[in-house]
């Protein structure tokens, strides 16, 4: 009985040591999650499927694009091209004239295979939406072959790490 009691005792002692302990206040944490939006967009205007071969071109306005991103270290464009910057002869490849883009009234550059950075946006402070312009410049080809010449641009937005 002695052994019961003492039992009994001790089991009574820490259940009033953890009651004791009791805390008179508590955290809780509220938290939600924005996921990255960067999206682009790209109007073509219809200059930019009748472009001078032979005359060649400067500064010809060919499309508007939308940039959109809530990245706070912001983002950057980078334009592609898989010909390295040549309106090629979609019959002849080997007939080409090269060209290089304008972006946003920047200077021109060659659009590259692996792609060159033409904007960089710099921090944001939110959800923002930006519009550029696409330009083109066009090295006149004047013994160019009848036929049509073209290339693909692909633009592309990034986050900034």
């Amino acid at each position: 009985m002695k052994f019961m009691t003492l039992t009994t005792s001790i089991v009574a002692a820490f259940t009033f040591a953890n009651t004791a302990i009791a805390a008179t206040s508590a955290d809780l944490i509220l938290q939600g999650t924005v996921s990255v939006v960067s999206e682009i967009s790209v109007a073509a205007n219809a200059s930019s499927t009748s472009l001078n071969i032979r005359g060649g071109e400067t500064n010809k306005l060919v499309a508007s694009v939308d940039e959109t991103s809530n990245n706070l270290l912001g983002y950057k464009i980078i334009i592609s091209s898989p010909t390295g910057g040549e309106l090629r002869h979609t019959a002849d490849a080997s007939k080409a004239t090269s060209y290089k883009v304008r972006y946003n009234g920047a200077s021109a550059v060659t659009p590259t295979t692996s792609g060159v950075e033409v904007k960089n946006s710099g921090s944001l402070a939110g959800l923002q939406t930006a519009s550029s312009t696409l330009a083109v410049d066009v090295t006149a080809y004047d013994l160019a072959p009848a036929g049509t010449y073209e290339d693909t641009l692909t633009i592309s937005i990034q986050s900034n790490n």
